[in-house]
């Protein structure tokens, strides 16, 4: 009899144990499926942006000829420089991918669970690598070509509400037409770099959608 109390004592807590761990893997995914729908929210912030730049840089070639014809009049710069300073990253929480690799998060995962997400981690990961590197060094080869091209007084307007008076003065410091070619040479790769990137986030969202509404589907989330 004390035996099969022990024993039952047992089997009462490791069905107690195991319970507490399936809550947990439970609330690991809940955690990655709120993370999924803020990853989303970004990638479609990054989508919109480059959509406008798009647009914008469409303008390159006829502004390049404009400027080869008259160096001061750079009424079309001015866009193509505002379109070309900056770009968004996929700046997101990681806490909970964190926990899952640290913390042994994944063992309370069921396998086709653990091994989604360990994929879509990997596609996130190899996403941020370019972002830090061939994104951002297209976006500071024209910030350093912005530094040498465009003249201070008229700079100072170009990010502020003055950028009317933009229109009386020549936003580039000289005619050099060495220096303004490579500039535009430099702003064609960055426009062939945002496509790249839209084409890559364009894929992201689809993958996050799928995972999103996997998770949705499986644990009936809303």
């Amino acid at each position: 009899m004390l035996f099969l109390a022990v024993f039952c004592g047992f089997l009462a807590e490791y069905q107690l144990e195991h319970k507490i761990e399936k809550e947990r893997g439970k609330e690991y995914i809940r955690s990655v499926y709120d993370d999924l729908k803020d990853k989303l929210t970004i990638f479609s912030r990054i989508t919109d942006f480059n959509n406008e730049k798009k647009i914008v840089l469409k303008d390159m070639s006829s502004c390049y000829d404009t400027l080869l014809k008259n160096w001061k009049n750079t009424s079309c710069l001015i866009q193509l420089v505002n379109y070309s300073r900056s770009f968004i990253t996929a700046s997101t929480s990681e806490g909970t991918m964190d926990q899952l690799k640290n913390a042994g998060g994944y063992r309370l995962l069921k396998k086709e669970d653990r091994d989604s997400i360990i994929l879509y981690d990997k596609d996130i990961r190899n996403y941020k690598s370019a972002e830090s590197t061939a994104f951002q060094q297209s976006q500071d080869m024209v910030r350093n070509n912005f530094s040498m091209l465009l003249d201070y007084q008229a700079h100072k307007f170009l990010y502020t509400d003055s950028v009317n008076r933009l229109s009386k003065t020549s936003l580039l410091f000289s005619a050099n037409k060495d220096l303004l070619n490579k500039f535009f040479n430099d702003l064609l790769r960055y426009q062939q770099t945002i496509n790249w990137q839209s084409d890559w986030i364009s894929w992201l969202k689809e993958r996050t959608t799928g995972l999103i509404e996997y998770f949705k589907s499986k644990y009936h989330f809303e």
